[in-house]
């Protein structure tokens, strides 16, 4: 009958205790989340795949632009391309370097459609002290070819350029 006592009385103290930890949502800034019913249109493998695939030209293009650029590495061209980029650059120069660049272009993200809108950036946005830096101490003859293009510079900021219509050209500024 002891035990039968004792176990009662623990018994009771865990499920007191069990009650004594418990939350309110409220109290600790959870949220309650109630389920929904998501609907996705049915559709062949075939048509996902269609939908998604590049088209012939654009695969065409990108190989294209590819073998242009490696081209134009085996010419010397882009070492040569890119000098005039960490010249530019050393100079602050947003007229020589906007003569560089294909329109549209991306600077830090942001879609720049044309050449004055480039010019109206300023070189506050363009020339930071980080990106001169890091543009000034590229290795010209050391560049290698992505299918992103040539990327001056290892992380953020950088420049990215590549062949466009057969020129090369400054495609990215971040």
């Amino acid at each position: 009958m002891k035990k039968w006592k004792w176990l009662l009385i623990v018994g009771t103290m865990v499920v007191g205790c069990m009650g004594c930890g418990a939350q309110k949502p409220e109290e600790t800034g959870a949220v309650d989340v109630k389920p929904v019913d998501v609907v996705q249109p049915v559709s062949s493998p075939e048509e996902t795949e269609s939908e998604n695939a590049p088209t012939e030209s654009e695969t065409e293009e990108k190989n294209n632009s590819y073998s242009d650029l490696e081209q134009k590495a085996a010419d010397g061209d882009t070492a040569a391309f890119a000098a005039q980029i960490q010249a530019a650059v050393e100079a602050e120069d947003m007229e020589a370097l906007a003569k560089l660049c294909a329109f549209p272009l991306a600077v830090n993200g942001e879609v720049i459609e044309s050449e004055e809108a480039f010019m109206a950036l300023g070189t506050d946005i363009v020339f930071t002290e980080e990106r001169c830096a890091v543009i000034g101490a590229v290795d010209v003859s050391a560049l290698e070819e992505t299918m992103a293009g040539v990327i001056m510079g290892d992380a953020t900021p950088n420049i990215i350029f590549k062949s466009v219509e057969g020129e090369l050209c400054i495609t990215g500024i971040n």
